[in-house]
C-alpha cells in the first residue's frame, strides 16, 4: 500500500490515493497504472477536476501485473487436469514473458502455497533452464516446491 502514492497541491490528495488504491487492488486492469508515472483524473472537491500526478513504485506495479495474470490464468484453466494445457494459456505465457523479473514474484507466490503449491514449475524452468526437481520427486507438488525454494536460496539468492 504504501508503494502507491499520489501527488497533488490541492486538498484531497487522500482520496485520490485511496482511489488509485482501491483501483489497484479491486483488480481492474491496469493499462493506465503500468507506467510509473502519469497523470490522473480526479473528482477532488465537490463537481471540480484536478489533473494530480500518480506514481506507483515499479515493483508494486510488477507484483500487480503478476497478480492479476494469476487470476486470469485460474479463471482460464478451470478444471483442467492438463498441465501442459494450462502451461500454454496466454496468462501463464504472460508470466514467462516477463522473463527475470518475474522470478522473485513466482518464488514469493510458490512459498506463500506451502504444502499446496499450484503449477510454478514449468515456467521457473523455462525462464531459468534450471531443474533442481529430483527425478524421484516429479510429480510431488510439494516436493518439487522445496526443491525450488532451496535453489533460490543457495543459487538464485546469491546471484
Amino acid at each position: 500500500m504504501s508503494n502507491i502514492q499520489c501527488v497533488t497541491p490541492a486538498k484531497g490528495g487522500a482520496i485520490v490515493f485511496a482511489a488509485v488504491l482501491l483501483t489497484c487492488v479491486s483488480g481492474t486492469p491496469l493499462a493506465e497504472h503500468e507506467q510509473e508515472s502519469q497523470s490522473c483524473t480526479s473528482v477532488v472537491s465537490g463537481t471540480s477536476e484536478q489533473k494530480v500526478q500518480c506514481v506507483i513504485d515499479e515493483n508494486a506495479a510488477k507484483w500487480i501485473k503478476f497478480q492479476n495474470l494469476i487470476r486470469q490464468w485460474r479463471d482460464e484453466r478451470g478444471a483442467m487436469s492438463s498441465i501442459t494445457g494450462a502451461a500454454m494459456l496466454p496468462s501463464y505465457q504472460s508470466i514467462i514473458g516477463m522473463g527475470e523479473e518475474a522470478l522473485p514474484l513466482i518464488l514469493a507466490q510458490l512459498k506463500s502455497e506451502r504444502d499446496e503449491p499450484d503449477q510454478w514449475f514449468w515456467a521457473l524452468r523455462a525462464i531459468t533452464g534450471a531443474n533442481p526437481v529430483r527425478p524421484e520427486d516429479q510429480g510431488n507438488f510439494a516436493k518439487m516446491a522445496q526443491a525450488w525454494l532451496q535453489w533460490a536460496n543457495e543459487g538464485y539468492a546469491a546471484s
